[in-house]
């Protein structure tokens, strides 16, 4: 019936007296249809696995954000950054590489340009944690939800989720019928993906899931001279094998294939007037210094390739009162970087073909169970190893034919007359650094149901963890002072050769109070903590300066979770308090060029997270999120009082889906909009930032479609009104005073089509 499209979460029962079985005029249809939606429209139960174990959302006390498969579809969710955008306490930047993509929840969070910073949001697909953020942050294909968790998760997930935890929860096979979808998009920027999806039972025991993904795009950076930036030629394929030979063993088997292939990551950028006199000297346009135009002029290619394998067994096996589960996972990844550095036309600083790859391998063995009426715990064990590889001693970063010319007209505190003497064109870099993991955690957590009403969960990780860094870094210069030992780029990247190792051992606890108010709330308190690890710079700084210590947090947190107005309304909200110390910063280096990872001191967060869904009338969804952060500064060290950078004081969210019954089907509009307060774009100090690192967002996203059981056709924008905004910027090249925007996608629009069968 037209009721149950209008009302799509819910399906009426067989014996509704609500069947219409006479032909009505509209009119009267869509009155009775909406009053059969006022007694029958309420919110779905949203079960998660957040604790791992399967869970409504409101019985968990933790903070969630959930996108469920039709929330991914309808606000047109298809990546990481798209994810971070519709979140209000999550963030995703990159600016070198799509690789080290930085991500942040409620504030908190690094990029990995080096990739010895490992990151503080732990990314999971499937229960599979994800070494480096990059090997998550690709096209999102057959999802079934994701889950962000906020704050610190260290007793059930591990290391590096101190800031939190991003859970990737993909469709499973179906062993009941043959099932799947077909979907094309076509768009603006010549965007063109096909997304193909089956499922289905071979045998009784045995069912089946394949998917893929094809995409390519050009790219939203008009580049006068070279390839357009930030363009797209991705594809993935991923299958599934599920064996189910009794009621009690279950095995998934997974694979998946990632090929990325890009010029990104473009920037827009300002030139000063000595680039722009010699670019007219050339006989090449100066640049027109508009840093939110979409238009750039380079004299090389930006490049970005990868290709990522990742194999899964997962396994389940169900006992009276328990079930033990096993995952096995193994990673293997490469990946290619180029850019053209000083973003001109003019031959200054330019990185080529600069290779990084890694693998990982990872098993965890969990038990699940109860003991008596009262008691619910786990106990489990994790084993983690893994390789990192950045550069493979091949010339990467170069000095051009134009740099000496440029850098003599800056001014440089110098104490020689011209930088001639410690660099000359043709200078370049050599490096290879490897960094090599060893994990071995143990963990339980336990709840005691004390009563009907009154719920107490105390949890440990004991983590004893290796690590061995082998760095190699030479500089190869031909000016006349490197034979003495002097040469500009050994102040860049400082020339190495040693191996180094570290261990350390941690103890990470969760303690939380949860009291069910009534039947449909719940309030919490809880304390936990959360640790990042430690581990060597690879390019920059003297052999015993290149440790950094593990970082550490103590986080607190009151929550509510209700459910209002007969399922109506559902209301969450969570205050917390955040402690850092050793904070792990990576910051630019003055010259504009590079980073250096310190332990920067303590940092301190705090806010109140709320999120809202509700159903005000039968055919009306609404969603809301907002963060509101009252602190978020380094509060000791030698960066104290300042901001933490891609961090507002106010950041939300408000979404509307409305739904109206025509042709057999339902017409549906949602909008989305995004907004964030004023906030820092550049993870530098305080005292080099300028009014070009202060940025805010206003985004509108809008999707109009129509659909019924198997057809689904829509229209879509993102960033309807075209906010042009910078979502990081970084200190200008001290050596041409360059300033770099790199900015978030203009206004796409596009029609997507998809058959579901």
């Amino acid at each position: 019936m037209l009721w149950q499209y209008i009302c799509h979460y819910n399906n009426p029962p067989e014996n509704s007296t609500m069947r219409l079985t006479l032909p009505l005029p509209p009119i009267l249809t869509f009155a009775l249809c909406c009053h059969a939606m006022a007694a029958q429209a309420v919110l779905e139960e949203v079960i998660v696995t957040a604790q791992k174990r399967a869970e409504s959302l409101q019985d968990v006390p933790v903070a969630v954000t959930v996108f469920n498969a039709a929330t991914l579809q309808e606000a047109g969710i298809n990546n990481a950054s798209d994810l971070a955008i519709m979140t209000p306490s999550l963030n995703a930047n990159a600016n070198t590489s799509p690789f080290t993509t930085r991500l942040t929840i409620r504030g908190i969070g690094t990029a990995q340009v080096d990739p010895a910073l490992e990151p503080s949001v732990g990314f999971f697909v499937d229960g599979v944690f994800m070494s480096r953020s990059g090997l998550g942050t690709s096209e999102l294909t057959d999802i079934e939800r994701i889950e962000v968790l906020q704050g610190p998760q260290g007793t059930l997930y591990g290391k590096n989720a101190n800031a939190g935890a991003i859970s990737v929860i993909t469709r499973r096979p179906n062993s009941e019928a043959f099932e799947g979808y077909i979907e094309g998009t076509a768009g603006n920027y010549q965007l063109g993906q096909l997304i193909v999806a089956a499922s289905g039972p071979l045998t009784p025991s045995l069912a089946y899931r394949v998917s893929g993904t094809v995409q390519q795009r050009d790219g939203y950076y008009d580049n006068a001279t070279a390839a357009d930036q930030n363009d797209a030629d991705d594809w993935n394929l991923q299958g599934k094998l599920l064996w189910q030979p009794s009621t009690t063993l279950e095995v998934l088997l997974s694979a998946a294939h990632v090929d990325r292939d890009s010029t990104c990551c473009g920037a827009d950028a300002t030139q000063n007037d000595s680039v722009n006199r010699a670019l007219t000297e050339q006989g090449l346009a100066p640049d027109r210094n508009d840093p939110y135009d979409y238009k750039t002029a380079t004299d090389a290619d930006d490049a970005f390739s990868m290709e990522s394998d990742l194999v899964s067994l997962h396994i389940d096996y169900a006992l009276e009162r328990a079930s033990i589960t096993s995952i096995t996972a193994w990673n293997d990844y490469h990946y290619a970087v180029s850019l053209d550095a000083d973003r001109s036309q003019l031959d200054q600083l330019y990185s080529i073909d600069e290779r990084n790859k890694g693998n990982s391998f990872s098993q965890e063995l969990r038990l699940d169970a109860s003991a008596g009426n009262h008691i619910d715990y786990q106990l489990g064990l994790f084993y983690y190893e893994s390789s990192t590889q950045r550069g493979d001693r091949s010339p990467t970063v170069f000095l051009g034919e134009d740099f000496i010319a440029i850098a003599d007209q800056q001014n440089l505190p110098l104490p020689f007359p011209t930088i001639g003497l410690v660099a000359q064109p043709g200078d370049h870099l050599r490096f290879e650094n490897t960094w090599d993991t060893e994990t071995l955690a143990a963990f339980g957590q336990a709840t005691w149901h004390i009563g009907e009403r009154w719920h107490l969960t105390g949890g440990l990780r004991w983590t004893d963890e290796t690590r061995q860094a082998d760095l190699f870094s030479q500089t190869i210069s031909t000016a006349p002072l490197a034979a003495s030992g002097v040469a500009l780029l050994d102040s860049l990247f400082t020339p190495i050769d040693a191996s180094l190792d570290r261990s350390s051992r941690n103890l990470d606890w969760l303690a939380k109070l949860a009291y069910d108010i009534g039947n449909n709330s719940m309030a919490y308190a809880s304390a936990s903590t959360g640790t990042k690890s430690g581990n060597f710079n690879g390019v920059t700084g003297a052999p015993q300066e290149r440790e950094f210590d593990d970082e550490e947090t103590l986080s607190y947190e009151l929550g509510l979770k209700s459910t209002l107005l007969d399922s109506t309304v559902r209301l969450n909200a969570a205050a917390f308090y955040t402690e850092i110390t050793d904070f792990q910063f990576q910051q630019q280096l003055e010259a504009g060029v590079g980073t250096f990872v310190s332990n920067a001191g303590e940092v301190e967060t705090s806010g109140i997270d709320l999120q809202l869904e509700a159903i005000p009338l039968p055919n009306l969804t609404l969603s809301a999120g907002l963060l509101y952060m009252h602190k978020y500064e380094v509060t000791d060290g030698p960066l104290s009082g300042d901001p933490l950078p891609y961090t507002a004081d106010l950041s939300g969210t408000l979404g509307a889906t409305a739904i109206f019954p025509l042709a057999g089907g339902a017409v549906y509009v949602r909008g989305d909009f995004i907004y964030m307060d004023d906030h820092s774009t550049n993870g530098t100090s305080s005292d080099n930032l300028r009014d070009k690192d202060i940025d805010d967002r206003q985004l509108l996203n809008l999707r109009v479609g129509w659909r019924d059981d198997h057809w689904n056709v829509s229209v879509w924008s993102k960033n309807l009104t075209d906010d042009n905004y910078a979502a990081q910027t970084v200190n200008p090249q001290l050596f041409n005073g360059m300033n770099a925007y790199f900015l978030a996608p203009p206004r796409t629009y596009g029609a997507t089509l998809r058959y579901d069968f």
